[in-house]
């Protein structure tokens, strides 16, 4: 029986970074409500950037996890993220003797891994040396077992899931008030970090072909890269639109933003998962996506929502103009109840249920 578990992250969320990492949160905060395991959390919450930063902050996240497997009773490592976490993980379990489970979520794989040969390597050898891999998307999974010859039966599709008990539809007129925002008009949300791989560009460019006067875009989310906001903040004043950038919000306000919204954008480049996306499903809120990754898992264009080429603008503009046109009112209400539905199969209590099977096949 599993009673303890030695939970690593490199991204876990602050006062300062309120989004850095919530998902991993969302979880741990949900093992603890509905599951009697102790949970031993060793997480890093600089999001700063710069090398004598990286070799502070995960020089600390080593010592301190090395320091947890010498002291906390625990049954099983959980490592989020490939590296540097897995491969601290990877040192508890030679340190501890317990199993190791790590979870990809998709930039570690997508990016990391392929920067250099070495960190390709390195990648591989922690894979190769879990007890089992968790990976948010089949698409990822997929990649794991191909380019780095993981075991199939060691891989595990288990994504993060949503909380439908905070993401669930809201009375709009209500959370725009409670916002700030003007009553009328449509609005387009994005929310997430404000990074080049994110898409937001193609978001804002797409108003340009909106031809709807009306419409207020959102750009919720981290300034993760200060140059990248810059370049979108002087394209939004150089078009004739209405483009509104807003600081990061705690995770349970996310919703509110959500159901204020009458179109949600996810314009990513790539994605591990996209579990933003399904979260606006759960809230239902008519979603338009990029396909790629792991949305197409959730986001099934025309049946739970929208999806779109990458680095498409035109794309995104018909799309948002397509929810936003009344003659389609019976189309998209009836794309939204199917969203919603779907989105309740993923639910985080669903999830961690499978999550729990994984540390029982290991332990």
């Amino acid at each position: 029986m599993v009673q303890g578990v030695l939970v690593i992250s490199n991204m876990y969320p602050s006062r300062k970074g309120k989004s850095f990492g919530s998902f991993v949160k969302v979880h741990v905060d949900a093992f603890r409500r509905h599951t009697s395991i102790k949970q031993f959390v060793v997480a890093n919450t600089d999001q700063r950037k710069g090398l004598p930063v990286l070799i502070r902050k995960y020089g600390s996240l080593l010592l301190r996890s090395l320091w947890y497997s010498l002291r906390k009773p625990f049954d099983v490592i959980h490592a989020h993220y490939l590296f540097p976490t897995g491969f601290i993980g990877l040192l508890c379990h030679w340190i501890s003797g317990k199993p190791l489970v790590v979870t990809v979520h998709g930039s570690d794989v997508n990016k990391l891994a392929r920067k250099n040969s070495l960190l390709s390597k390195i990648s591989g050898f922690i894979l190769r040396r879990t007890s089992a891999v968790i990976a948010v998307s089949r698409d990822l999974g997929d990649r794991v077992v191909e380019e780095f010859g993981v075991d199939e039966g060691r891989v595990h599709i288990i994504n993060m899931g949503v909380d439908t008990d905070i993401f669930r539809p809201l009375d709009r007129d209500k959370c725009r008030e409670r916002l700030g925002l003007p009553l009328k008009g449509r609005v387009v949300l994005f929310v997430g970090n404000i990074i080049p791989s994110k898409g937001v560009y193609y978001l804002i460019k797409s108003l340009n072909d909106l031809e709807l006067d009306d419409v207020k875009c959102i750009i919720l989310g981290a300034p993760v890269d200060e140059d990248y906001l810059r370049t979108l903040r002087g394209m939004a004043e150089s078009m004739d639109s209405d483009v509104e950038f807003f600081e990061p919000v705690p995770y349970n306000e996310v919703p509110t933003w959500m159901n204020a919204a009458d179109v949600f954008v996810l314009p990513s480049l790539e994605e591990g998962f996209g579990l933003v996306a399904l979260e606006a499903l759960a809230c239902g809120t008519p979603v338009i996506a990029t396909a790629t990754g792991g949305i197409s898992e959730f986001v099934r264009d025309s049946e739970t929502g929208y999806t779109v080429p990458p680095r498409d603008s035109s794309a995104i503009a018909e799309s948002i103009k397509r929810i936003l046109d009344p003659a389609n009112r019976a189309e998209v209400e009836s794309m939204r109840e199917r969203g919603m539905r779907f989105a309740e199969s993923f639910s985080t209590i669903k999830q961690i249920e499978k999550i729990l099977e994984v540390y029982r096949q290991v332990s």
